[in-house]
């Protein structure tokens, strides 16, 4: 009887061992014999998945995608308008385990982008989505009339992308200062400076 393969496994397997390289060594050093012989399989295996280091950096990071996806598909959003947003924005910042993982990856790759071409439509892919979803956070406190409807919103959501983008890096590298707790209250204190410029609707 033919032995049934887990691919998922052997997906979380692959992801996570390549990460520990590259955390650790750089992405130089995950070449794929390194990264079999440290996950226990063969190079030909491994080779079902990629076979250059760009596409390495391609399934890692939709592993992770599909990982952060599955865990923001668990959450309770809460229904209030502010306090979802609030959240969302939160949950897009590395304070956890979890999504130090996922941001140190997405560095990684956005850095090797600039000179692969391989890499450059993924990356512009995915910072459109947050572009889109910077707009979206917007959309939700103007439609709740948290938000004047007529602020620039082609500029707030670039400047909401930033906030988010930069207090990741600092989360990463400064865990120390830049806590949950930290990060919330900054970005708590970016909604109530946007909700009370001179433009909301409700207190």
């Amino acid at each position: 009887m033919p032995r049934i393969v887990d691919h998922e496994e052997k997906r979380k397997v692959i992801a996570e061992t390549a990460w520990r390289i590259i955390e650790k060594e750089g992405v130089e050093k995950a070449s794929i014999r390194r990264i079999a012989s440290e996950a226990g399989m063969s190079a030909g295996a491994l080779r079902y998945y990629f076979s250059t280091q760009d596409e390495l950096l391609l399934f890692l990071i939709e592993y992770y995608l599909d990982k952060g996806k599955e865990r923001t598909d668990q959450i309770p959003w809460s229904k209030d308008s502010l306090q979802a947003v609030k959240e969302i924005l939160l949950e897009l910042v590395p304070v956890s385990q979890d999504k130090r993982t996922e941001t140190g990856i997405w560095l990684v790759f956005a850095v090797r982008s600039l000179t692969s071409a391989a890499l450059h439509a993924k990356k512009d892919q995915l910072t459109e989505g947050e572009f889109i979803l910077m707009e979206a956070v917007l959309e939700m406190l103007i439609k709740a009339g948290y938000v004047n409807k007529n602020i620039n919103i082609e500029i707030e959501k670039l400047r909401l992308s930033a906030i988010i983008e930069g207090l990741s890096i600092h989360a990463l590298l400064r865990p120390d200062i830049f806590t949950k707790e930290k990060t919330e209250q900054i970005i708590t204190h970016h909604i109530h400076e946007l909700c009370h410029a001179g433009v909301g609707n409700r207190g």
